[in-house]
């Protein structure tokens, strides 16, 4: 018997569906997501790339800014120079005696163009400019004097260079940048037809009255855009004790020992009187003086080659003591100090984080201006180190200690109080050298001893290196 088997056509409810709207949606909104993901990567990219053009750029000119300022013999005390009057520094002037004339025992930073056609006002010799907290800080003048006996904030004298060993004149500006500017970085223009390459510019001859035109003798350079420069911060080790060259009591004038940076204005007699170089009564240089001042001179220092980017627009011109809260904002901040109110985690050696506080003020003064950082920046710590002498209980400078450290974690910013007012701390992570400890210290005395943070606006890298100051004659240690 034949079996036959037959098929039902599929009812329309089997047959395939289409795609429904959420399902379009849901792909649009993938392919979207996965869009704009390739699309952050850009700025990421871009920004890493920045990140490490500048550490390249940065690691590159440390050591050859180092190396140009000792083949120009720029750390030979000689061709230091007061860039606001000219002529040498009474301070740096007193040097020891014997064959090896060396300054005497103190920082100093060199920073041709600090001055020039920025300004030669006397206000300009002394870094950080502003010897008072950063602007917005209300308690400003009673805490940046660290020393019982020596009201001077902390702060080092700022020299040009002479244009010529022996020469009593200082670098101009043009000058000053061609040994404290990077021209690496050359100038193009684009041109108003965009499928045409950019060209350099380059400096002209200034002849434009000759007949045969301006640029007849071609060009001279070319152009940078000048967007790195640097200074140089020379410290001595304050605990270095070893004497290289004693100083006589005709060497340091009461009126020398007052410009010192730190001073020297306490002495202590046989009798155990004390003796104010700066008041009237005359200087003895006897007892606990005269031993400082006998290690007060050493060739042994730390060069601090300090490179910043984009700075000559934020250099304040003319009388810097002018500044005030209505100044230029750029002004204020270029050069500021802050407290450091507390040191934590590892307790201030090499990486550890510190507090920076502020006093007063509202918190956009706080954000904007006197704790505004960011990771990657350099801030400077300092601090005033102080001798007890034996026949009194006041105490007197040792030395100032200055040490460079990167930023590498920054917290927010908080209100201590909770008035609005503050006082305002922001802890940041640094790194960089130990810290030192002055053992020496006690509890009488660590109050006029703080730690200050300078920060300069602008500042990508910091190079180190110990370096022996040249002296005169090239047969003389």
């Amino acid at each position: 018997m034949l079996v036959t088997k037959h098929y039902q056509p599929l009812s329309s409810s089997r047959r395939r569906r289409g795609i429904t709207l959420i399902e379009v949606m849901m792909s649009t909104m993938v392919v979207s997501l996965g869009i704009l993901g390739l699309a952050s990567l850009i700025p990421l990219g871009t920004h890493l790339t920045n990140r490490g053009t500048l550490a390249d750029r940065v690691a590159i000119l440390g050591e050859r800014a180092f190396h140009e300022a000792k083949a120009r013999r720029y750390f030979d005390p000689s061709r230091w120079i007061n860039g606001t009057t000219g002529g040498t520094p009474s301070s740096v002037a007193a040097t020891t005696g014997g064959n090896s004339p060396l300054p005497l025992r103190q920082p100093y930073l060199i920073d041709p163009m600090f001055f020039g056609a920025n300004g030669t006002h006397a206000s300009r010799r002394l870094f950080p400019y502003n010897e008072e907290f950063s602007f917005g800080d209300t308690m400003q003048q009673a805490e940046t004097n660290v020393s019982n006996n020596n009201q001077k904030a902390v702060q080092m004298l700022r020299l040009s260079v002479n244009t010529t060993p022996g020469s009593t004149s200082s670098l101009s500006l043009p000058q000053a940048k061609v040994a404290f500017q990077s021209d690496d970085d050359l100038a193009y223009e684009r041109p108003s037809d965009g499928e045409q390459p950019g060209f350099q510019t380059f400096f002209n001859r200034t002849a434009a009255a000759d007949t045969n035109g301006p640029n007849y003798y071609g060009d001279v350079k070319r152009q940078a855009a000048g967007e790195y420069s640097w200074m140089i911060m020379l410290t001595p080790e304050p605990f270095d004790l070893s004497n290289v060259s004693a100083l006589t009591s005709s060497a340091l004038t009461a009126n020398e020992a007052r410009w010192m940076q730190p001073p020297i204005n306490i002495a202590v007699d046989a009798s155990g009187n004390t003796v104010n170089l700066n008041g009237t009564n005359s200087p003895r240089f006897d007892n606990e003086l005269f031993p400082t001042l006998k290690n007060a001179a050493t060739d042994e220092y730390t060069a601090h080659v300090i490179i910043m980017k984009n700075r000559q627009g934020t250099i304040p011109t003319g009388d810097v003591s002018t500044i005030t809260a209505t100044s230029d904002p750029e002004y204020q901040s270029n050069e500021r100090m802050v407290r450091v109110s507390d040191f934590l985690a590892s307790g201030g050696y090499s990486t550890g984080e510190v507090e920076l506080s502020q006093k007063g003020g509202t918190l956009e003064d706080a954000e904007k201006r006197v704790l505004k950082l960011s990771n990657g920046d350099w801030i400077c710590l300092a601090r005033r180190m102080t001798n007890t002498p034996t026949n009194s209980t006041t105490s007197f400078p040792r030395g100032d200690v200055y040490q460079w450290y990167r930023v590498v974690m920054v917290d927010d910013i908080v209100d201590t109080s909770g008035s609005g007012t503050g006082p305002f701390t922001r802890r940041i992570t640094i790194n960089g050298p130990d810290w030192p400890v002055d053992t020496t210290s006690n509890a009488s005395i660590t109050a006029t001893q703080p730690t200050h943070a300078i920060i300069v606006e602008g500042v990508v890298g910091v190079y180190s290196k110990r370096v022996r100051l040249e002296s005169k004659s090239l047969w003389s240690p």
